[in-house]
């Protein structure tokens, strides 16, 4: 059985620190030109769009079929690249003159962040460390 807390916390934790710190740190971003609002937004939207991924390659790797987890790691990649594109579209074409370029950027880096944790804890709960099947 998986532990939840295995899957949970790192994103949890992640997720209130990155929140946490846009919330604290808010003057300062503001004086980058960096929009709080938009690096929360993101942020939300990559941990459920993470946790969403997370979730579907999870429930393959149960199954006897390696070819599901490769479909799992496949549609969540495409599920997560097609949501973030969408929403930047959906931020570009509302904000208008006052979009925050800089507070895209930073939405990239949690996307790679979010990216990385994903992978990290599934490997973890795969548990192989030899390689062999």
């Amino acid at each position: 059985m998986i532990s939840s807390r295995k899957v949970f916390f790192p994103l949890v934790g992640f997720f209130l620190v990155a929140n946490g710190a846009a919330t604290i740190f808010q003057q300062q971003l503001l004086s980058w030109k960096i929009d709080n609002g938009v690096v929360i937004s993101a942020n939300l939207l990559l941990f459920l769009l993470t946790l969403l991924g997370l979730l579907m390659q999870v429930r393959a790797a149960r199954q006897q079929n390696p070819n599901a987890i490769v479909r799992a790691v496949m549609a969540g990649t495409g599920l997560k690249l097609i949501g973030v594109a969408t929403a930047l579209l959906i931020y570009l074409k509302q904000a208008g003159a006052s979009k925050s370029v800089y507070a895209v950027y930073v939405s990239l880096g949690l996307y790679l962040v979010y990216t990385w944790l994903e992978v990290r804890i599934f490997l973890q709960l795969n548990g192989k460390k030899d390689g062999s099947n």
